[in-house]
């Protein structure tokens, strides 16, 4: 989140060098740990102000914050840079105050006076990193970009897109052959795509994915309209007046279906469950519908004519 020194020392943009300095030593001496033992909040405000003091009490880093703005500021000067040569125990020892127990950082390292005399106190860049207080969280980096997907075209017969398949295919991606196996599930439609994940274009976090977009190909027996298939049967003219069998073609093999007596040219028989499989749930498949449509031969023998002679005289 973004910050406001000024805000934080609590002075005007225009505040003057002593202004800032005293702004700060009357925070400083509100906040300092040693006036507010065990005290989280108070070390954070403590480390809060000293940050705004560095940086304020700085011409160099003050005009370059005051021209970037907070955010900006933050992403051109880490912490560390923030606090280089900044030694807090001289700046608190002007003001009358004990040392504050972190000391200072610079490019060679940190000291630190303790708390009350003792020694191994950390330096204040160590209570912005995380070694005497809350770490300042490090910008999340950004994601490296994944390669293309790639589109290839693959056509299936009807019956693998009926039956389902397993096919061995070779594409060419960024000037390579790639050699794949794929399974053609039942069902598949043209239009549908089969991901094959990791073998797109190569990126610099990893490859993208494969699509295979289907076709399939015409069948000169079967129409397919959603899971349900159509088809058309040649029956004599007889057939339509008597009645009988007769013998179709399914995706299960030759099925014979009955048709009445009297029935017309224009019937459309159904077969529950002939159809086309439903993707992803093979088992739930549409139903066949077989229209009649009436064969009738180019020539006739003696007998063909004679009887259809008959079949005139009577009305038919």
């Amino acid at each position: 989140m973004a910050k406001d020194f000024y805000d934080t020392l609590g002075v005007a943009r225009e505040a003057s060098s002593d202004e800032i300095k005293k702004a700060y030593r009357k925070l400083a001496m509100k906040y300092h740990p040693d006036r507010n033992p065990d005290d989280a909040t108070a070390e954070e405000k403590f480390k809060d102000v000293s940050e705004a003091y560095a940086v304020l009490s700085d011409s160099d880093k003050r005009k370059k914050y005051d021209t970037y703005g907070d955010s900006q500021f933050h992403q051109q000067f880490t912490t560390e840079d923030i606090l280089r040569d900044f030694n807090i125990d001289d700046i608190l020892n002007q003001f009358g105050m004990k040392n504050s127990g972190w000391g200072f950082h610079n490019r060679g390292g940190a000291r630190g006076s303790a708390r009350g005399g003792g020694g191994g106190g950390g330096s204040i860049f160590d209570m912005f990193s995380g070694g005497g207080g809350r770490s300042r969280p490090t910008p999340p980096q950004k994601p490296q970009p994944k390669g293309r997907d790639a589109e290839v075209p693959l056509t299936v017969s009807f019956h693998e897109s009926m039956k389902g398949a397993e096919r061995s295919l070779t594409v060419h991606i960024d000037g390579e052959d790639v050699a794949l196996k794929v399974r053609v599930p039942p069902g598949i439609e043209t239009g549908k795509k089969l991901r094959v994940k990791g073998k797109g274009h190569r990126g610099p976090a990893g490859p993208g994915d494969l699509y295979l977009v289907v076709e399939v190909a015409d069948d000169e027996r079967f129409e397919r309209k959603g899971t349900h298939l159509h088809t058309v049967a040649e029956v004599a003219p007889s057939l339509l007046l008597l009645g009988g069998l007769v013998e179709v073609e399914t995706l299960d093999g030759p099925k014979s279906l009955r048709v009445g007596a009297g029935t017309s040219s224009d019937r459309v028989l159904r077969v529950r469950g002939a159809g086309a499989p439903t993707l992803g749930r093979s088992e739930d498949r549409g139903n066949l519908y077989v229209a009649l449509q009436v064969r009738v031969p180019e020539t006739l023998d003696e007998a063909q004519k004679e009887a259809a002679e008959s079949l005139r005289a009577a009305g038919l």
